[in-house]
This record gives structure tokens, sequence and C-alpha cells, in this order.
């Protein structure tokens, strides 16, 4: 049986990163693309642009899990992608934000994988958020803050499987980790099946 694995983590720590080279490790990745309600920027191919009254209509027919406001914009997460990758053995993979968390463990009780990402420092985050200018207003960084602190003062403890740092350069080895562990979980899984089956 395989599991909705989450990257958890503020913006800026290299979720993106991880689900390629994810994906790059084991086909059976999938990453979920979001619907969201602003245009696409150049190149970008990994979300689904729509209006607010799309969105809203697809929501009424329960074609969401949820949706999240993030920085002025609406990302809705489509519920068949995920069931579809569940019941074909596939592997599939999202970032998403911590303080919904609940939100997932309801619709896939005992089938999630959590894994938080975090920076090395907030300095190294600040200037991480600068280099790509997904952060002009300062915006991304003060919730980021909010978010590290309650990690770092132990108010998360529990909410998550697996934890790391973020270095620069070692996006490879933490993704390397993350598949390890995401594999035997869904060894462990499996040895639980047998044993209570």
């Amino acid at each position: 049986m395989t599991k909705f694995l989450l990257l958890l983590g503020p913006s800026g720590v290299g979720k993106s990163s991880i689900i390629n080279e994810l994906r790059q490790l084991d086909s059976k990745f999938s990453y979920v693309s979001p619907y969201i309600t602003r245009p696409l920027r150049p190149g970008e191919k990994d979300k689904i642009s729509v209006s607010d009254l799309v969105m809203d209509k697809m929501n009424k027919q329960g074609e969401f899990l949820a949706i999240n406001d993030l920085y002025g914009i609406r990302y809705a997460t489509p519920r068949l992608p995920i069931t579809q990758a569940l019941e074909e053995g596939g592997f599939p993979v999202l970032d998403w934000p911590i303080s919904k968390l609940d939100i997932i463990k309801e619709a896939f009780p005992g089938r999630l994988l959590t894994a938080y990402i975090e920076p090395p420092s907030l300095l190294e985050l600040k200037d991480r958020l600068g280099r790509d200018n997904r952060d002009i207003d300062n915006h991304r960084f003060e919730e980021a803050v909010v978010e590290l602190n309650k990690l770092w003062s132990g108010t998360f403890e529990g909410q998550y499987d697996l934890r790391f740092v973020s270095r620069s350069g070692e996006i490879k080895t933490i993704s390397q980790e993350i598949y390890t562990g995401y594999i035997e979980s869904l060894n462990e899984g499996n040895r639980r099946g047998k044993e209570f089956g």
C-alpha cells in the first residue's frame, strides 16, 4: 500500500527542487499539480491556472481537498490525482502548509508520510527568497519566521515523520534520504499488513 508524501516547510527551503529530484529517483512519484488563481510564470508547468469563478465551481462539485489562500492567491488541491495515484500504486507528492495538515490527515488516514524541510538559518532563507524575487513585499519571509519559531520551540513536535535542514548543495542528499525513508515506511506498512492480515 503506497502513501501520500507531503513536504512541509516555509517558502524558499527547496521543496520544489526536492520534488524534482524525487521524480528523477523514481518515476512512480507524481507531483499533484495545484490549481491557482494567478497566471503561470514564464516556464512554470507544474500548476494549473484558472479563474476564481472556475475554482469556485470545481470546489462546489467536490473536486478539491482544500483551497489555501497564500500571498493573495488561491491554491486548490485536487482530490482525484491523489486517489488515482494511490489506487494505481503510485507515489503522490505535494508541498503543503503545516498549518493545514489536519485536512490531509483526515482525508488519507494511515496513508501519509510527512517530511519537514527547514533552512539552515533565517539569514540564509531571506537571501534565498531575495534571489528569486518571490518576496518583494517581505510577506513570505515574515510568515516563515513565525512558522520556524514554532518549529524550533517544539510546537510542531509529532506532526512530521522526517526532518531535514536544506543546506546549499544538499538537495540531492536530502531527496535520497526522503526516498529511503519513504520506501522504508512502505515496507513497514506492508509488514504490519501481513502480521494483522
